[in-house]
């Protein structure tokens, strides 16, 4: 029993890095035959890490159609940037009081990674970038299950969002507003890295809102100029 869920739990991590670090599209259908052969896992822990990711709504599921990422939805969004609101702000507070000269240079590095990639064409690497930094402050404060909630809110924003659709000025805007907060990291300056996360995550609630009112409202007139 042991060792069969031992091997459940790999293939659904090995699965999930998989799809995060891949260029699969929302509406591409899940290959999991070929998506198996490829990871080296057998049809029952693949198919029970697959309706894993489904009921973490990674995935979705219908039958005779099998396994797909589904477009992240107007109300899915407001709810997970509600959350960031409330977890990032006070995370990033906490964070800013045991903030050390050493630990300083690991975030930068993560910034200078993500301003490389920002030279590129967009993919998922400089999601997971923007991914890392976040999640890096949030394990600074020290809250495992908070920290645990985020990754995978994250993960649905970074898989269900279109990649090709995400503008470039908001890149240059996550970089300069990454940048301000490292400083007041640096500085420990907690009150002013909680305004700063806040600003942050409202900016990007904002845009991502926007993008998918304007998504709905093409598919709805879609069909009047075929």
């Amino acid at each position: 029993m042991t060792k069969t869920k031992n091997i459940s739990n790999k293939a659904y991590t090995h699965i999930r890095e998989t799809l995060l670090n891949s260029d699969v599209y929302v509406g591409q259908k899940i290959l999991h035959h070929e998506l198996g052969q490829k990871l080296g896992i057998s049809h029952t822990p693949l198919r029970e890490a697959l309706f894993r990711l489904a009921a973490e709504g990674l995935l979705t599921h219908e039958n005779y159609k099998g396994f797909s990422v589904p477009a992240i939805t107007l109300d899915e969004a407001m709810d997970i940037y509600e959350t960031r609101e409330l977890i990032e702000p006070y995370l990033a507070r906490k964070a800013a009081a045991v903030m050390t000269g050493s630990i300083i240079v690991d975030f930068t590095e993560i910034l200078n990674q993500y301003k490389q990639h920002f030279l590129e064409p967009y993919s998922r690497r400089r999601l997971l970038l923007d991914k890392k930094f976040h999640l890096e402050i949030v394990k600074l404060a020290g809250n495992k299950t908070l920290s645990a909630a985020l990754n995978l809110i994250c993960d649905k924003l970074i898989l269900k969002s279109p990649i090709e659709r995400i503008s470039p000025d908001r890149g240059r805007e996550t970089i300069e507003e990454h940048t301000e907060i490292l400083k007041s990291l640096k500085k420990n300056d907690g009150k002013r890295v909680f305004m700063l996360m806040k600003s942050h995550i409202n900016k990007q609630t904002q845009y991502m809102l926007e993008y998918i009112k304007h998504k709905n409202s093409e598919d709805l007139l879609a069909p009047l100029f075929k």
